[in-house]
């Protein structure tokens, strides 16, 4: 069993909650008001038959679903980042000012704490219908996995790209784990 850490990040009023609770299958009883997320919340889930290399894993998961509310909690990062694997960046495309916090959010989670930009998923969580207002993002994420996160329309298929993200996640981490071992083992032959 692998275990996973992987954390929700982007701007306030995003939808990182209603995302979170959905992949966990988790159910929250909020009347559909809004409560900023407060620091962060740790969902914990197991996700079984996960494709890694022909092979049917499990992972035992925690989901951070942390607060957009950076100004308020950015001394907090480091403990978000800490043996993070995996980084899932949520946004409306068509909110001003989105686009420039994920930038800062990815230099900092992604590129200062030494993870690649297959360890990153973004989704992008629009509001509203409207398409003519999305603003596009910059070249720094033309490396990153992106798809729509629209639960209500097409949440089997956030599932699934989700559940690919994991799979890449463990492969990687298998992959990084057998290095080490010949590694090791290497330097005991020379």
């Amino acid at each position: 069993m692998f275990k996973l850490k992987i954390i929700l990040i982007g701007p306030k009023k995003c939808g990182k909650t209603v995302i979170a609770n959905f992949l966990a299958d988790a159910t929250e009883s909020s009347g559909g008001d809004y409560h900023p997320t407060q620091g962060v919340r740790i969902l914990q889930f197991e996700s079984a038959n996960l494709p890694v290399n022909g092979q049917s894993v499990k992972a035992d998961v925690e989901l951070w679903d942390c607060s957009g509310d950076h100004a308020l909690f950015e001394s907090c990062w480091p403990a978000f980042q800490q043996g993070v694997q995996g980084v899932v960046m949520v946004y409306d495309p068509n909110t001003s000012g989105h686009t420039n916090e994920l930038e800062t959010l990815y230099s900092y989670f992604v590129q200062q704490g030494g993870l690649s930009s297959k360890s990153c998923l973004i989704l992008a969580n629009p509001k509203s219908s409207m398409r003519s207002t999305a603003v596009p993002l910059s070249g720094t994420f033309s490396r990153v996995p992106q798809t729509t996160a629209n639960i209500d329309e097409n949440g089997n298929k956030l599932r699934s790209e989700f559940n690919s993200f994991m799979s890449g996640l463990i492969s990687r981490m298998r992959d990084s784990h057998e290095q080490e071992e010949l590694s090791i083992m290497s330097s005991f032959h020379t």
